[in-house]
């Protein structure tokens, strides 16, 4: 198991591989120094260019944890493009569930790879919606790929 502390514009992110995979990203409030490899260090790099506004699409290798139901949705938001906000309820929709807007809504609280997996893109119908890393991050990265788009 590796895992790297990298340095975002709000807090730290601990990013955890099992050497193939990207398989986690934790929000954290204080650095530590610990063992990398490939992956991750391609991982901090396309951070680097993300929060630069100079990448769009994330091209590290991801594994997904969960459910059937939730690796759809992990898949589906993958697949919403960069600056574009979608709701609950149109990711339930994309993955023929159109009644389980409040099970994408805890398949997103679930999500172990954020940012990579931008479930920060992913709003409720009648505001912003929650967010593992606290909605001020959410609310950053909706401006930083606003602002870029």
């Amino acid at each position: 198991m590796f895992k790297i502390c990298f340095k975002s514009p709000l807090c730290y992110l601990s990013l955890h591989s099992d050497g193939k995979f990207l398989t986690k990203v934790d929000f954290h409030q204080t650095y530590f120094e610990d063992k990398s490899c490939e992956v991750l260090e391609q991982a901090k790099e396309e951070l680097k260019l993300y929060f630069s506004g100079k990448l769009k699409e994330f091209k590290t290798p991801l594994k997904f944890k969960g459910s059937e139901f939730e690796q759809k949705v992990y898949k589906a938001l993958i697949q919403i493009p960069y600056g574009v906000l979608l709701t609950y309820k149109d990711i339930a929709l994309k993955i023929a569930h159109p009644k389980a807007f409040r099970a994408v809504g805890n398949a997103n609280s679930k999500n172990d790879i954020p940012i990579f997996i931008p479930c920060h893109r992913v709003v409720a119908s009648n505001g912003i919606g929650g967010y593992n890393g606290g909605l001020e991050i959410k609310k950053f990265l909706i401006d930083l790929e606003k602002s870029v788009k």
